[in-house]
C-alpha cells in the first residue's frame, strides 16, 4: 500500500483543492447567479457528455487498463498501442455522433416542454463529448504508467477554476447566458487539450502507427474485450446519470409557490444536491485510480493473495472516509444551503438517500475493477445491463406512478447502487474466493449510527460559521477519535502515523 497511500495523499489534498473550487461554483456562484433552471442546463450538460462519450470509447478506458501492461514498453513505444486505441476511439466519436444528430427529433418530442433549455442547447453538448471522451482515454493511458496525480490536477482543480472565471464574468455581465455556455464547453474542452500536452511533456505521446507482433497477438483479445467494455461503461454511465434525465423529462409543469416551473428546475436542484455526494466518492476515486493498474498486475501474475490483501485494504480505507465526510456533510447540511436560494434546500433528502447508496458503493471497493479485468468481465456486462433496466425501471416508477419526485429519483438510484455492488460482491466471492469485509467493518457503521444519530441532538448555535464548525469537530472528532484508538482500521491508523510524522508529530497511542 506504500505506492498507493503516498499518491492516495496527493490525489486526495488535490481533489479536496478542487472540492474547494466546486464550493465555490456549485454553492456560491451557480445558484446564486444562475436562475434554477440555467443550474440545471449546465449540470445536465455534464451528465449527457458523460453518456457520449461511453458509447464513443467503444469500450477503449477498459481495455487500456486491461492490457496496456502487456504492451508497456518504452523503448518500442509501447507497440503502437496509443495510436490504435486514439484512431479507434475517433472512428466510436464520429458513429456517435451520427447517432446523436439522428436522436434530436426525439428528444426535442419528450424535452421540447418540460426542459426547453436542453433542446436549444443541444448541439452543444457533442463538443463536450468530444472533449470527454479524449480526456478520459488519455487519463486511462495516464494511470497505467502510474501518471495519476498531474491529470487529476488538471480535471479538479484547474477546469474548475477556469469554470469560476466563467461564472464570474457572467454574474458580473460581462457576458450574457449564450455566451456564457459556449465558454463554459470552451474551457471544458481545455482539459483534454491540457492532458494531451502533459503526455507529451513526459514523452509518452506514442502516436506513431506501429503494427507488431504484440498488437496481432491480443487484437483479437482487445478486441472482444472491447465489444463488452463499451456497453458495460455505457450501461454504468447510464445507471448513473438516467435520474437527471429522467427527472428533467417527468417533471415539467408542476406548480412551485404558485409558479408553473419545467423539469430543468427540478434538475438544478437534484444535480446540485449530487454535487455533495461526490465529496465522498472523492478518497474512493483518487485511490481507485492508483490500485486499478496494480489489480491488471495481479490479474497478469496470477497473484491472488495480493488481491485479496488489496480488495479488503481499500473496502477497510473507503469505508472510514466515506462515512466521515457523510457525517460532516450530513451535520452542516442545513448551514451549507443557506448560503443558496431556498428552493435548494428541497434536496435534503436527496442527498441522504444518494449518500447512502453512493457509501455501499464505496464499501464494496474493488469489486468492479477486480471484475471487468479478469476473464469474467462477461458477467459484469450482464449485471449491467440488468441493472441500466432496473434503474430506468425504479425511476419510472418512484418518479412518476408514486409521485416522489426528485426524493423518488434518489431512492431509485440508491436502490440499483446497491443491488449492483451485492451482485458484482457475490459473482466476484463465487468465482475468484475473495470477498473485501472484515469484522472490523460493522465497528465502523456502528460508530458512524452513533454519530449520526448524535447530530440530530445537537442546538443550533446561533452563528451558521460557529455552528458548522462546532458540529464538524464534534462528530469528525468522535469518529475518527474512536477509529483511531481502537485501531478499528489499521491501515487509517498507518496512514495517520506517517502523516503525522512528516511534520515531526507522534502520538503514541496510535502506535500501540
Amino acid at each position: 500500500m506504500g505506492i498507493v497511500q503516498r499518491d492516495g495523499f496527493k490525489l486526495t489534498i488535490v481533489s479536496y483543492i478542487g472540492l474547494i473550487l466546486g464550493y465555490v461554483n456549485k454553492v456560491l456562484l451557480f445558484p446564486n447567479f444562475l436562475s434554477t433552471e440555467e443550474v440545471g442546463l449546465t449540470n445536465i450538460m455534464i451528465n449527457i457528455s458523460v453518456i457520449y462519450a461511453q458509447f464513443s470509447a467503444l469500450g477503449l478506458n477498459g481495455v487500456v487498463l486491461r492490457f496496456f501492461p502487456f504492451f508497456k514498453d518504452e523503448e518500442k513505444k509501447h507497440h503502437g498501442f496509443l495510436f490504435w486505441v486514439s484512431i479507434i476511439m475517433s472512428f466510436g466519436f464520429v458513429l456517435t455522433t451520427v447517432a446523436f444528430i439522428t436522436l434530436k427529433p426525439f428528444v426535442v418530442a419528450h424535452y421540447s416542454v418540460s426542459a426547453k433549455l436542453l433542446v436549444d442547447y443541444y448541439y452543444y453538448i457533442i463538443p463536450l463529448g468530444f472533449a470527454t471522451v479524449y480526456f478520459q482515454l488519455y487519463d486511462s493511458y495516464l494511470r497505467s504508467l502510474l501518471k495519476t496525480v498531474i491529470p487529476s490536477f488538471l480535471n479538479e482543480v484547474v477546469l474548475r477554476m477556469l469554470v469560476t472565471v466563467a461564472v464570474t464574468l457572467y454574474a458580473l455581465k460581462v457576458v450574457d447566458f449564450h455566451q456564457f455556455v459556449m465558454i463554459y464547453v470552451g474551457v471544458n474542452c481545455c482539459l483534454a487539450v491540457l492532458t494531451i500536452i502533459y503526455a507529451a511533456y513526459i514523452r509518452q505521446l506514442f502516436l506513431k502507427p506501429l503494427f507488431t507482433k504484440r498488437v496481432k497477438r491480443f487484437s483479437k483479445s482487445m478486441f472482444g474485450y472491447g465489444l463488452y467494455s463499451i456497453l458495460a461503461s455505457s450501461g454504468n454511465a447510464l445507471i448513473t446519470n438516467v435520474d437527471a434525465l429522467m427527472i428533467a423529462a417527468l417533471m415539467g409543469d408542476q406548480l412551485v409557490h404558485g409558479n408553473k416551473v419545467g423539469g430543468m428546475y427540478f434538475v438544478g436542484i437534484y444535480t446540485t444536491v449530487f454535487f455533495f455526494t461526490t465529496v465522498m466518492l472523492i478518497p474512493y476515486r483518487s485511490i481507485l485510480k492508483i490500485t486499478s493498474p496494480f489489480v491488471a498486475q495481479h490479474w497478469k501474475e496470477r497473484n491472488m493473495k495480493a488481491m485479496e490483501k488489496l480488495y479488503k485494504q481499500v473496502t477497510a480505507v473507503c469505508l472510514v472516509i466515506g462515512t466521515v465526510v457523510f457525517l460532516g456533510v450530513w451535520a452542516d447540511f442545513d448551514d451549507i444551503f443557506s448560503f443558496m436560494p431556498k428552493q435548494f434546500s428541497s434536496g435534503k433528502y436527496v442527498f441522504l438517500f444518494l449518500s447512502l447508496g453512493r457509501l455501499f458503493d464505496m464499501t464494496a471497493g474493488l469489486n468492479g475493477v477486480i471484475t471487468y479485468t479478469s476473464r469474467k468481465y462477461k458477467y459484469d456486462l450482464m449485471l449491467t445491463l440488468l441493472l441500466v433496466v432496473l434503474t430506468i425501471g425504479l425511476n419510472y416508477v418512484f418518479i412518476r406512478i408514486l409521485d416522489m419526485g426528485m426524493n423518488g429519483a434518489a431512492i431509485a438510484t440508491s436502490i440499483s447502487i446497491i443491488v449492483y455492488n451485492l451482485l458484482k460482491l457475490l459473482l466476484v466471492n463465487k468465482f475468484f474466493k475473495i470477498q473485501p469485509f472484515e469484522r472490523s467493518n460493522i465497528w465502523v457503521l456502528m460508530i458512524g449510527g452513533i454519530c449520526f444519530a448524535l447530530n440530530s441532538f445537537l442546538p443550533f448555535l446561533g452563528n451558521i460559521y460557529l455552528d458548522m464548525l462546532v458540529r464538524s469537530v464534534m462528530i469528525g472528532a468522535l469518529f475518527m477519535g474512536s477509529i483511531l484508538f481502537f485501531r478499528i482500521a489499521p491501515d487509517v491508523n498507518d496512514f495517520v502515523i506517517k502523516s503525522l510524522k512528516t511534520f515531526g508529530i507522534r502520538l503514541r497511542f496510535l502506535e500501540e
